[in-house]
């Protein structure tokens, strides 16, 4: 798991929130965060071996460790100078709705970036699937996931990228030069990431599954597109999929996206059919949606994967 840019999650519940007014808050959670270091929790909950690699710094980084102790995750980030980020959570309980303030992070050197990428060499065996995913903080080199996924693809990997704006677009480019070779590059995007690359509206699910082909054929990768509540699309090596998404009582969607990419990447490393996959992901991220925290309950996913229909 390589998470450039973790943070600690502080969520505050309100009743009702007041944009520019004095809000009441009823509950607070403090957790670590980040996008990868929600797919690491997901993972675990599945019962997944997960190491995660990435950048922390200051009393947060030492958090974070805490964290990944505490979740059963080996802990490989590198050490760095500036202070791990935190992000506000404010999350409206009569709503479900949630605001998130996103901190860019701390600087990254280059030294920094390459004892990132020698760890992730020296642990990467044939067979694993290497996730790539989140903003990348100051000073990281724009191309950082597209390096990854490179890494991992060298060494008899998955790689799995779930990155946005030109992060993305330089996935999609390297995976366009250098052409993939059997669907083991997987690139999960949303629909409104996919859309903001290609520069065109894919809210129709025909234009979004048209735009996935498109993609799978210029580059030879996975393309899994995910819809929110509209569910999920996978286009890859002789598969066109969809799936919907299990309805639950939303509480807080926040970290969806990031336990669907859980649960994608454990299916993928338990050898699942692509279908499958895409059942656990889908009920991954309904269940997460039905939680507070950025979080699943593994009993409730076992219940949301009866309820997820993948169709040809």
């Amino acid at each position: 798991m390589v998470c450039p840019n973790p943070a600690l999650d502080r969520l505050q519940v309100v009743e009702h929130f007041a944009p520019f007014e004095v809000n009441r808050v009823v509950d607070v959670q403090s957790l670590p965060g980040g996008k990868g270091m929600i797919v690491c929790r997901g993972a675990r909950r599945l019962g997944a071996t997960v190491a995660a690699h990435g950048f922390v710094g200051g009393f947060v980084g030492q958090v974070i460790r805490r964290g990944c102790e505490e979740m059963g995750v080996a802990d490989r980030h590198i050490e760095i100078a500036g202070e791990t980020r935190v992000t506000p959570v404010v999350i409206e309980r009569s709503t479900g709705r949630s605001t998130v303030l996103n901190e860019r992070g701390p600087q990254v050197t280059r030294g920094e970036q390459e004892q990132l990428a020698a760890g992730l060499a020296a642990a990467v065996r044939p067979g694993d699937v290497v996730v790539s995913t989140g903003s990348l903080p100051p000073g990281c080199a724009p191309d950082l996931h597209a390096v990854v996924a490179r890494a991992a693809l060298s060494h008899g990997a998955t790689a799995l990228v779930d990155a946005h704006g030109d992060a993305l677009a330089r996935v999609i480019d390297d995976a366009g030069t250098r052409g993939t070779r059997g669907g083991r590059l997987v690139i999960k995007p949303n629909a409104h990431e996919l859309a903001g690359i290609l520069g065109r509206d894919l809210s129709d699910p025909a234009d979004l599954l048209a735009a996935a082909r498109e993609l799978h054929a210029a580059t030879g990768a996975t393309l899994v597109v995910t819809s929110g509540a509209g569910g999920a699309v996978w286009v890859g090596p002789g598969e066109r999929l969809t799936a919907d998404s299990p309805a639950v009582d939303t509480v807080n969607a926040t970290g969806s996206g990031d336990s669907f990419l859980a649960g994608l990447a454990v299916a993928l490393g338990r050898g699942e059919t692509p279908a499958a996959a895409l059942t656990l992901a889908a009920a991954m991220g309904a269940a997460n949606a039905a939680s507070l925290a950025p979080d699943v309950d593994p009993d409730l996913v076992a219940t949301l994967r009866e309820r997820v229909t993948v169709s040809t």
